[in-house]
């Protein structure tokens, strides 16, 4: 009887599933990886009855399915480390810093977009630093978040989170916006509802009409898992996105380095912001 345990890709197999994968959604695995892939979907084929991932390959391609299962796929692939106020140094430069400019230009409505927003802890941080600042009393802020991974997105739509997504989090914040709920903590819906959530590819050009023009974007720790054709192809939709000055803000590991000319860099002391030339 064939287990999940027991399914094993074959090195022709994980060439040819990874390729998929690339093409897909641009996300790149090293030949290191391949026992990831065999853990991770290993499960699926049993659920799909398959005895190889030679049969599944056929079913990517030719089955009828094969769009639904593609979505299934980059679920199991995606991966999703996040927690509230990551990183929150670039959080508190677009408060203290981005926001004030913009408003001081004038500009009333300001749009934000979250690139790569798991399961929605970053736009999430973002609606509440906004908020404990008064800045949604200042301006029509709209706040747009997504993902390639369906999954992550049904779970930022609930709201609802689980300790492990309040490392570092101040208790006054946890108990101002969430309420607890046995063991789950279930988010103010006057946050919930500062932000709009819908799934997205960043390497479908038509990403640009999805969200419109932009003024902040925060895309972090996304562009390491690309290589450099696609992370050039994911900063060339920044660039058209953003209005001026656009800023960008990636993950502290990431850089434009020998990937765009398009952006200046700026070392803020807590971090970087990438502004839009």
């Amino acid at each position: 009887m064939i287990t999940a345990s027991t399914i094993k890709i074959k090195d022709d197999e994980f060439v040819e599933l990874k390729d998929i994968i690339y093409k897909n959604a641009a996300i790149s695995f090293a030949d290191s990886k391949k026992y990831l892939i065999e853990n991770r979907l290993s499960k699926r084929l049993q659920e799909l009855n398959f005895n190889s991932f030679k049969d599944y390959i056929y079913y990517l391609k030719y089955d009828a399915k094969k769009r639904e299962e593609m979505e299934i796929l980059l679920n199991h692939v995606t991966i999703n480390e996040t927690y509230f106020l990551r990183e929150r140094a670039q959080m508190d430069h677009m408060i203290k810093t981005a926001i004030p400019e913009l408003l001081n230009s004038g500009k009333k409505n300001i749009r934000i977009w979250s690139a790569a927003c798991s399961s929605g802890e970053e736009p999430y941080s973002i609606a509440m630093l906004l908020n404990e600042a008064g800045l949604f009393a200042k301006a029509s802020i709209e706040i747009l978040a997504t993902d390639i991974n369906t999954e992550v997105l049904d779970i930022a739509q609930k709201g609802i989170y689980r300790t492990i997504s309040f490392r570092g989090v101040p208790p006054q914040i946890q108990d101002k916006y969430f309420a607890k709920d046995g063991f789950a903590y279930k988010l103010d819906a006057n946050i919930m509802n500062k932000v709009k959530f819908f799934q997205g590819n960043l390497l479908n050009p038509m990403m640009t009409t999805k969200v419109g023009r932009l003024d902040v974007i925060f895309c972090r720790n996304v562009l390491i898992y690309f290589d450099i054709p696609a992370k050039q192809k994911v900063i060339d939709l920044f660039h058209k996105s953003l209005g001026m000055p656009g800023a960008l803000y990636l993950g502290h590991s990431e850089t434009l380095n020998k990937i765009s000319e398009a952006f200046k860099m700026e070392n803020f002391g807590g971090g970087i912001i990438y502004r839009k030339i």
